[in-house]
C-alpha cells in the first residue's frame, strides 16, 4: 500500500462524515443516491443518511450526495468507495 493511498483514506472518511452530517441538518434539502451492481447491472436507489451510517459503503460503486439547504446553497459530492476517491462540486 503506497503512502499516497494511506493519506487519502482519512480525508475520504472525513468528507463522507461531513456529507452525512450536512444531510442531517434541519435545513438540509436533497437526497443521497447509491449505485450498486447486481447480477452485472448497475442499479441506483435512494438511501437515507441514517441508513448509510450502518452500511458497508464498499458494497457500492458510487455514492452521490445531492445536497443543499433552504437558504439556496446547492452542492454535489460524489464518492467512489473502493478507490477512496471523492469529488465536490459547489453550485451557485
Amino acid at each position: 500500500m503506497s503512502s499516497h493511498f494511506i493519506s487519502r483514506v482519512p480525508d475520504f472518511d472525513h468528507q463522507l462524515g461531513a456529507c452525512v452530517n450536512a444531510m442531517s441538518q434541519d435545513d438540509a434539502i436533497g437526497q443521497i443516491l447509491v449505485f450498486e451492481r447486481m447480477r452485472g447491472t448497475l442499479h441506483m436507489r435512494h438511501i437515507a443518511s441514517t441508513d448509510l451510517v450502518d452500511t458497508d459503503i464498499d458494497h457500492y460503486e458510487m455514492l452521490v450526495f445531492d445536497g443543499g439547504n433552504t437558504s439556496g446553497d446547492t452542492w454535489k459530492h460524489i464518492f467512489f468507495p473502493r478507490q477512496r476517491e471523492h469529488y465536490f462540486v459547489y453550485e451557485d
